[in-house]
């Protein structure tokens, strides 16, 4: 079974990365002149990432060979933006990902002995946004450039493809099946008025997918809006090795959820009852079981110092 996703990032690249979904992805929702230009075959997932550390609790990003009609190569460039409310500064940060894209592809054909000129490959940018706020960042990076019109020769400028998720009804995501359901459950993860619809839609959609267990997983980490109960009652439905997945994962995330409020309980008690918690001790704690944290809880109530508490006779 693959690693189960509990971010935007993740569950967006075990959904592109689940056979056919790419290719039905990439033909519908580029422009319609981009999508006439590729051959009937799938697109080829190149490993390569360009979001920096840093920014990847807001994006992810998938890069894609493809042939064309003609026999050339075009390359596609996914970019997932998995903030709330659209974010300005993604013309930049695409500016600066396809950059290294072209950068890469100079270097690779120099090994392979060729010349860098003026043949570079196109990269057609296509941005897919799940947030609850409408996108209204400008698609054509030169439109976020003040700039007077004798200069505009002489500044970058490029479009990229947008998919609000948010501004497609639900039954024209996809025409392919697991591609629906999956970017339906991507869609409502920032948007509580569809998320019960969207629980049930996923059975429906992805019942019997490779994704079903990740979509479930995804589900119960970002739905806020729908308890466990639901989750549980959509569930009924899915294959028994699935299902036992599912709520095997979700028994150990409330398990864990106790621990670290017992563990916050400890530290909040220790900084009150004696104004701070040595780096030796606060390590222990973070890793202790619950049964540990039970037993130090109950020695604060007794204990004159941080070292009785933890079973260390204080020195004298």
């Amino acid at each position: 079974m693959q690693n189960l996703p509990v971010t935007h990032d993740a569950f967006f690249r075990v959904l592109m990365d689940e056979p056919g979904v790419a290719a039905a992805v990439l033909r519908e929702h580029l422009p319609a002149e981009v999508a006439a230009l590729l051959a009937p075959e799938a697109p080829e997932l190149l490993d390569a990432h360009f979001v920096a550390a840093h920014l990847r609790h807001s994006q992810a990003d998938r890069l894609y060979r493809a042939r064309t009609l003609a026999g050339g190569e075009l390359y596609i460039y996914v970019l997932l933006e998995h903030k709330s409310a659209p974010d300005p500064e993604v013309g930049v940060q695409l500016l600066g990902y396809l950059a290294e894209i072209w950068r890469r592809l100079d270097r690779q054909r120099l090994e392979q002995g060729g010349a860098v000129g003026s043949e570079r490959p196109p990269i057609v940018p296509l941005v897919i946004y799940h947030g609850a706020r409408e996108w209204t960042v400008p698609l054509s990076f030169g439109e976020t450039v003040a700039a007077y019109p004798a200069l505009r020769p002489y500044l970058p400028d490029f479009r990229y493809a947008l998919l609000d998720l948010g501004r497609v009804p639900d039954e024209r995501l996809s025409d392919q099946r697991v591609a629906r359901g999956g970017l339906r459950v991507l869609k409502y993860s920032h948007r509580p008025d569809g998320q019960g619809a969207a629980v049930l839609a996923a059975v429906d959609d992805l019942l019997g997918s490779g994704i079903l267990v990740s979509a479930f997983i995804y589900i119960n980490w970002a739905y806020d809006a729908v308890d466990r109960r639901a989750i549980e009652g959509a569930l009924a439905r899915a294959p028994d090795e699935q299902r036992e997945a599912v709520m095997s994962v979700m028994a150990q995330e409330r398990k864990q959820g106790r621990i670290e409020g017992k563990a916050e309980t400890l530290l909040r008690l220790l900084e009150r009852r004696f104004h701070g918690v040595p780096e030796l001790y606060r390590a222990r704690l973070l890793a202790a079981d619950a049964d540990q944290l039970d037993t130090w809880i109950d020695a604060v109530l007794e204990a004159d110092s941080v070292d009785a508490v933890f079973g260390r006779p204080t020195a004298h």
